[in-house]
């Protein structure tokens, strides 16, 4: 008995000894400097507070590279966006880790041959694969434009009815999304739109807690949630559905091929979910600018009216009646595409994070950093799309902010000035096209507005989700405008 003590303590001392060469260790020669920081927490309680504002502190103190610690772990943040391309090129800065921490802390699975699978599944929402989820989409949102105008007990759907936004966008972008996701199934089903909105939005608002690796038990609403969540249908049933997206699909039978349970397939598809949930964020700021600002709504409704008329003019109608439009259409929308960028630079929370997998020797400004095998390392967007020496007047909306410009930081062009979505995403382009469809078919077919003295803001604790969630909801009036036709997607 006293021998299993003392090697108790031993093992405690160890740890404890271990913990705290983390904690207190020595800055090497070249390496980035530290700001300092609570003795146990280190700058998590700052960084926490509002993360931009603490790393646009730390960056005019400490230079544009420099290394924080979050409780145990160091992460080394790059600060100047024109490092942006050697750090996605850098073959030591590995996203495998940290999608695998995701996985396995947030949906509790492991992809087996991870990386095969996304690059194949990944194929699945470009090119083809991206038109026929496109034409997909806009038959199911058309569907949900009929929906939420036919309520019972009102009257014609050019008439006024209130909601709330960020509702009105589940029971329209949501559903859409949904459905183009992971087809319809019966009726009876636990796995359907608002069923899983409902849930999916409680249980991510624990998802910087989940990703850290705090256990999903300490949170009873977010395990209740999941528990929900994860009554799915089967693979075989999913395989079956004609409706189904050739991502599930693929991504589906991969899995079954590689050995994997239904529970890994349950958790992976919760995972492109939430990927596809941040279109669904994204729509919510994109709607609510606009009724904010009035000039910006007519100026992009004159747009779309515009590029309708011409193809109406040009015979290009199909034969129900209804407007074809391509995705060349929605690219060539100048307004349309500066108010998505806008919109995604004001509201983006996402934190590029990589693993350091071997001593790496950094260039940063024209000076080398040695950075450690073991600490992460991020570029975090939101403090180059809050930079007032990039943007100007960065906290204010300016829905014609990206028409035909140009932004710089030291004197040199930035190439990607809104960093919106990881430098991996695969389905980058699928997502901003469904965002910005569901906007243009919303402006062309509705009158919307935000009910007097509605109004909301970034909840900034949220910081590291992709996209930044409102504080609450807002209350909206909306009603179908007359004389349109219905808009199709087309390729």
């Amino acid at each position: 008995m006293v021998a299993v003590s003392i090697y108790l303590v031993a093992v405690a001392v160890l740890l404890t000894v271990a913990y705290l060469k983390t904690l207190y260790r020595r800055r090497r020669t070249n390496e980035p400097p530290i700001p300092k920081g609570h003795f146990i927490w280190g700058n998590g309680a700052d960084f926490s507070k509002h993360a931009v504002k603490y790393l646009h502190a730390t960056q005019k103190k400490l230079g544009d590279i420099f290394t924080i610690r979050l409780l145990h772990q160091h992460l080394t943040v790059v600060m100047d966006p024109h490092s942006y391309e050697a750090f996605v090129k850098e073959p030591n800065f590995d996203f495998d880790p940290i999608q695998k921490q995701v996985n396995h802390n947030v949906f509790s699975f492991a992809l087996m041959d991870s990386k095969k699978m996304l690059k194949e599944a990944g194929k699945k929402v470009r090119g083809t694969h991206l038109h026929k989820g496109m034409e997909q989409y806009s038959k199911y949102l058309n569907a949900t434009h009929i929906g939420v105008t036919s309520s019972e007990g009102f009257g014609p759907a050019t008439e006024w009815r209130t909601d709330g936004l960020r509702q009105f966008n589940s029971k329209t972008l949501f559903v859409s999304m949904f459905y183009t996701i992971f087809g319809k199934g019966k009726s009876t089903d636990v796995f359907e739109p608002l069923t899983v909105y409902k849930n999916f939005d409680l249980f991510h608002k624990y998802f910087n807690y989940l990703w850290l690796g705090m256990p999903v038990n300490l949170f009873p609403k977010a395990l209740k949630a999941l528990s929900v969540l994860c009554q799915q249908p089967g693979s075989a049933e999913l395989l079956s559905r004609d409706d189904v997206s050739e991502y599930i699909r693929f991504s589906t039978q991969f899995m079954l091929d590689h050995g994997q349970t239904e529970k890994d397939i349950i958790g992976h598809n919760l995972v492109y979910l939430h990927v596809n949930y941040n279109t669904f964020r994204m729509a919510f700021w994109a709607v609510f600018y606009l009724m904010q600002h009035k000039e910006a709504l007519n100026a992009l409704r004159e747009e779309i009216q515009e590029v309708v008329d011409t193809k109406i003019s040009n015979g290009e109608v199909n034969e129900d009646g209804e407007v074809n439009l391509t995705l060349e259409d929605i690219d060539g929308m100048a307004l349309l595409d500066s108010n998505t960028k806008e919109t995604l630079r004001m509201c983006s929370g996402v934190f590029m994070v990589r693993a350091i997998t071997a001593d790496t020797t950094f260039e940063e400004g024209g000076k080398k950093y040695n950075l450690r095998q073991g600490d992460k390392i991020a570029m975090y967007p939101p403090t180059i799309h809050q930079d007032p020496e990039i943007f100007e007047n960065p906290e204010s909306y300016k829905h014609d902010r990206f028409v035909d410009a140009k932004f710089y930081k030291y004197g040199k062009e930035i190439r990607n000035p809104v960093l919106s979505f990881g430098s991996l995403c695969p389905g980058k382009k699928y997502a901003i096209s469904q965002g910005k469809w569901f906007l243009l078919s919303l402006v062309y077919k509705f009158d919307f507005e935000l009910c007097e003295g509605e109004t909301t803001e970034l909840d900034v604790k949220y910081y590291g989700h992709e996209i930044l969630p409102p504080t609450n909801d807002v209350q909206m009036r909306y009603r179908m405008r007359e004389n349109t036709h219905t808009l199709a997607f087309t390729s």
